[in-house]
């Protein structure tokens, strides 16, 4: 418990010498933000001329630099490779995948055979209308499948369906409200949750008349997991790390909560009725969640513990087995066990990382997986047997990415905690001080950087660019004490836990401030922010995408419906705290070049933050460029896109750290 203690005293001495500093500052800053409120979300005509004319500064910054062509050139090649993922299957074997072959996005396709022909479902020209599916459930019985469509990256999503013999519809659209979360409850009906941005309601769907019945609403954060026997069994998340599951009757909508508040990730019914899920209520403070099983009086019972993170679960219900995907140190490992808790033969998998797991009732599972010198591709697999079959892959064009060399690494923060990170080091790389760096900072703030197979990493390495990506306190994979570490006042110390990843390069002589760069999206893009005013001598330049400036703004600006799982993370709203912990009020002590990035259709950290933190910097005389995609939300939304987006950070980047 040291590290906790410890985080809020050096938060608390860092505040009270940062702000007895910078008094006069920060006036100026709030005068200039009342100023720019007066428009930046509400005079389109104005947003509209700020938007083309920053964009065109940036791009006529970017274009003229001798990076811009090779490196586009280089990106486009590499990241119009083939992409697969998102791998489900129903009862009758029918595999399904996303799919990106040359097009802008990727489609939705299905076989019948591992490496089978890959029939496509979703439509060619939803790509040019901005359409894109964001996730999609495969009903049991293979008949249909409901897919939730957004435009543009809203996150606004619809719901269609696609049935088993190519055809599809749209069931539920509506352009304010976005739908999440269906549950099926039989062939004809499913329950799902409406979400208007300002509250969530649990409703079920008819497919016989178009019906929609509301069952249930309140005020936190909830959402829909499994149905049984007249029973819609959820999820109340209070954080990332405190949640509770609890009960909707559907006839009487009657709600029951089945647990206390703790920290249960996920669950789902057996055929018996009994709750099957991950929870850290069963095991030490410090220690991994387990699963447990709760049987209908609330009784909750350990089945297995894993002694490590569980990124993914699935259930076969016919079979009363559970499948689940370890992760340790960013690395995958399969495992399954019965109701028993006895473990089951899985198939070995090569060192990397699994990216999607689905299981059908009979035992059959499909997965996802890739590793930083493999593309992403899907396995089929029986529970209790070894074997895996390749379902289909991908082309590299004749591209090597066998010289992509990555290592875990443990580097010290400033209370002397152990922080993991991974670590790309080019081939040449030697400890003389003068590589180009970059340190990437993960979104979240509960993710985690993993040894995933990235097409942009190939690219730096050949550049001759180091790359870490620090897996910062508040980062899942580490277990809960190590997620919920950043809550709060320990939010200080988690940045701390950033500052010294650029220490750790420096002072192994990797490189130095002059040849590093620090790059971030979300809560990545706010960690840049914050470093951005807290540590400018450390480092070259900064890229901050889609990243949060002002906690209350963003908070009270886009979705709210988690609005109260935000202020246990960072603070009550308007507080001191949210204050202390919101970069842009320390604008004046910002010193290197910043390239600020975001999308119009952004839901999370919407679009006025960092347009509003790009106009205070310009007015306060910064070397800032921004840039707002328009037709993107919360990252890109077609591969044009992202090869641009590749294309402005890394040439952004070069042109202050390739000297």
């Amino acid at each position: 418990m040291f590290y906790r203690k410890s985080c809020l005293y050096i938060g608390i001495i860092f505040l009270s010498l940062h702000l007895s500093a910078s008094t006069s500052g920060e006036k100026k800053v709030v005068k200039l933000l009342n100023e720019v409120d007066q428009w930046i979300t509400t005079d389109t005509a104005r947003i509209t001329e700020y938007i083309n004319k920053e964009n065109k500064k940036t791009m006529n910054k970017l274009q003229s630099s001798r990076f811009w062509e090779p490196t586009k050139r280089d990106l486009g090649a590499l990241l119009s490779i083939d992409y697969i993922g998102s791998v489900q299957i129903d009862n009758t074997g029918r595999i399904y995948y996303q799919m990106r072959i040359t097009g802008e996005t990727a489609a939705l396709f299905y076989t019948d055979t591992p490496m089978g022909f890959p029939h496509q479902l979703s439509p060619n020209n939803w790509s040019e209308e901005g359409f894109t599916i964001d996730r999609y459930l495969v009903h049991p019985s293979g008949d249909y499948l409901l897919a939730l469509v957004m435009q543009h990256g809203n996150e606004l999503h619809d719901i269609y369906r696609f049935d088993r013999d190519g055809t599809f519809k749209p069931l539920i659209v509506d352009d304010k409200i976005k739908f999440r979360s269906p549950v099926f409850k039989n062939k004809n009906e499913f329950f799902f949750l409406i979400n208007d941005l300002k509250n969530r309601y649990l409703a079920k769907y008819s497919q016989k008349d178009g019906s929609i019945d509301t069952l249930y609403t309140e005020d936190q954060y909830f959402g829909p997991l499994d149905y049984h026997n007249g029973k819609i069994l959820c999820t109340r998340w209070f954080s990332f790390s405190e949640s509770q599951l609890f009960i909707i009757d559907e006839k009487s909508h009657k709600m029951t909560n089945i647990t206390e508040r703790g920290l249960y990730l996920g669950g789902i019914f057996t055929t018996e009725g009994d709750i099957i899920t991950l929870t850290a209520q069963l095991s030490k403070r410090e220690g991994f969640p387990v699963f447990a099983l709760i049987e209908p009086d609330g009784k909750m019972k350990p089945l297995y513990a894993p002694k490590m993170e569980i990124d993914e679960y699935e259930f076969a219900k016919d079979k009363g087995v559970v499948i689940a995907s370890l992760n340790k140190e960013g690395y995958s490992t399969l495992i399954a066990f019965d109701l028993k808790g006895k473990e089951l033969k899985v198939p070995e998998l090569d060192v990397g990382v699994i990216g999607g797991l689905s299981a059908n009732d009979l035992g059959n599972a499909v997965i996802g997986f890739s590793s930083p010198t493999t593309p992403p591709t899907p396995y089929l697999f029986k529970v209790g047997e070894k074997d895996k079959i390749k379902i289909a892959e991908v082309a590299t064009f004749g591209f090597d990415f066998s010289d992509i060399d990555v290592k875990i690494i443990h580097y010290p923060s400033t209370d002397g905690t152990m922080i993991p990170s991974l670590l790309y080091l080019p081939k040449k790389a030697k400890k003389n001080g003068k590589n180009p760096a970059i340190v990437i900072y993960h979104g979240g703030p509960p993710s985690q950087s993993r040894p995933w197979f990235q097409r942009n990493i190939a690219f730096a390495l050949s550049k001759g660019l180091i790359i870490m990506f620090p897996n910062v306190r508040g980062s899942e994979g580490y277990g809960p004490e190590w997620e919920r570490a950043d809550n709060a006042e320990g939010r200080f110390q988690a940045l701390e836990d950033a500052i010294s990843a650029i220490d750790y390069l420096i002072n192994e002589n990797w490189s130095k401030p002059d040849r590093i760069a620090i790059s971030g999206g979300s809560y990545g893009g706010y960690t840049v922010n914050y470093l951005s005013v807290k540590c400018p001598e450390k480092f070259s330049c900064a890229v901050s995408e889609v990243g949060v400036a002002d906690v209350d703004y963003t908070n009270t600006h886009g979705d709210i419906t988690f609005q109260k799982g935000w202020e246990i993370e960072y603070g009550p709203l308007g507080s001191d705290l949210t204050h202390k912990l919101s970069p842009i009020f320390y604008s004046q002590n910002i010193k290197k070049p910043m390239l600020i990035t975001t999308g119009s259709h952004d839901p999370r950290v919407v679009a006025s933050d960092p347009r509003r933190f790009s106009c205070l910097l310009n007015q306060l005389g910064k070397d800032v460029f921004y840039y707002e995609q328009v037709k993107a939300g919360h990252g890109s939304a077609t591969k044009s896109q992202l090869i641009e987006d590749f294309t402005r950070s890394y040439t952004f980047i070069m042109d202050y750290i390739m000297k």
